[in-house]
């Protein structure tokens, strides 16, 4: 199912990152590796999840709501995360900005946008399993 198959690439895109992330904090790469690695990724990652949400938002979540008028709280539990992550996303963005603008290595950087990895990642894990337990039987039934 394609909806599957989305979700499945946002949370590989999501592990890489949490991989190189993790890999940096045990010394397995160096400052420059993991600059070079983990930066344009987390651009693809917000760029991906935006344009998803973005999608939902604008076409599935609205269209589904009129045909199933009773999921209505669910769908409002989605949107409000939605407008969640992109604040969490639009702080990753910024700290990924001096990342890629920064020459010297820069630990508490780094730990910025560790924790603000982690935090998407929580809060997207959960998102993404509740909107698949409420999209994924409305798409078998059409």
């Amino acid at each position: 199912m394609f909806w599957l198959s989305i979700h499945a690439d946002i949370r590989k895109r999501q592990h890489v990152l949490i991989q190189i992330s993790d890999a940096y904090h045990a010394g397995d790469i160096e400052w420059l590796e993991y600059r070079s690695q983990i930066s344009p990724r987390i651009n693809q990652y917000i760029f991906k999840l935006h344009q998803h949400h973005n999608i939902e938002d604008t076409g599935y979540f609205p269209q589904f709501m009129r045909m199933y008028p009773q999921l209505k709280a669910g769908f409002e539990i989605l949107d409000r995360d939605h407008v969640h992550l992109d604040t969490l996303l639009n702080e990753l963005q910024v700290l990924n900005s001096r990342l890629a603008s920064s020459n010297t290595e820069d630990k508490a950087l780094v730990e910025q946008l560790h924790q603000r990895l982690m935090d998407a990642s929580e809060l997207l894990s959960q998102h993404l399993t509740d909107e698949e337990d409420l999209v994924i039987p409305i798409l078998g039934l059409n």
